[in-house]
């Protein structure tokens, strides 16, 4: 195992005795890309020392990304294959048994590897959630459970939501949020040529 002290906080190895992580993988249609991202997840766990688990929640997938899942054959990894489209992380978060859950939705963005020791580094210091916007929000399971499973839709929609349901919270966000397409987009573009 090599040595990564002196890029994580502090705080980094007060959690690695105690806490366990819980990764919510949303599926969707992601059959090209759910194995090698979730072996790639897995390893990087492993790798730093970590105890967690990957519940894989069927989120309206048509494909054969389930398939793909069970082929893995990963010790940390349970598959909820019954369709629970659209509350897929309220799902997961209630099966998870991790303190901090980290949700991600395939197809939609990745969970930002380098920037979770950061994010587990602020969860330490207090704070209850972490959004990394368009990528994936990492909590504390407990404080964030009655906001995860209120929170509503898929992708941008289903951040929003939570960070509205989670006012109460101290929640930071990384990232900015995309803006929206509008009907008149093409008559600016028009205009501004």
């Amino acid at each position: 195992m090599r040595d990564i002290s002196e890029n994580l906080p502090k705080a980094w190895f007060l959690l690695t005795i105690t806490v366990v992580i819980s990764l919510v993988l949303a599926v969707g249609d992601a059959e090209e890309s759910i194995g090698r991202d979730t072996r790639r997840v897995a390893e990087h766990l492993r790798d730093l020392g970590l105890p967690f688990e990957i519940i894989a929640v069927n989120d309206g997938c048509r494909d054969n990304s389930l398939a793909v899942l069970r082929l893995l054959n990963l010790p940390e990894l349970r598959l909820c294959t019954a369709d629970v489209a659209g509350r897929a992380f309220a799902r997961g978060t209630a099966e998870a048994t991790g303190d901090v859950v980290v949700l991600v939705e395939t197809g939609y963005g990745s969970c930002p590897l380098a920037a979770l020791g950061w994010a587990l580094g602020r969860l330490a210091a207090g704070t209850d959630a972490v959004v990394f916007r368009g990528r994936c929000l990492v909590a504390r399971r407990l404080a964030c459970l009655s906001s995860i499973v209120r929170a509503a839709g898929r992708g941008i929609l289903f951040e929003a939501s939570f960070e509205r349901h989670a006012r109460s919270l101290s929640v930071e966000i990384v990232g900015n949020r995309g803006r929206r397409a509008s009907l008149l987009d093409p008559v600016l573009r028009f205009l501004a040529a």
